[in-house]
């Protein structure tokens, strides 16, 4: 059995209320990935991404990083 197959049965054997409840739950779930085209995309914060450098041994280096200014 699929996991959609599961989830229609879960929602078949709800009674109203439990079905206004679960729609709460799941409405933002599925607004949150909207995929039109024309839809607006708030930009990501200036700091999202500035971690990715490839390095995995910034910790050790904090010192060095915080002394050359960390990215400016």
């Amino acid at each position: 059995m699929t996991t959609r197959e599961q989830l229609h049965l879960l929602v078949d054997e709800m009674d109203d209320e439990q079905v206004e409840r679960a729609l709460l739950v799941v409405e933002p779930i599925l607004h949150s990935r909207s995929t039109d085209a024309g839809a607006e995309r708030r930009p990501l914060p200036a700091f999202v991404g500035s971690f990715e450098s490839g390095r995995h041994d910034l910790s050790q280096r904090v010192d060095e990083l915080l002394a050359d200014g960390f990215g400016r």
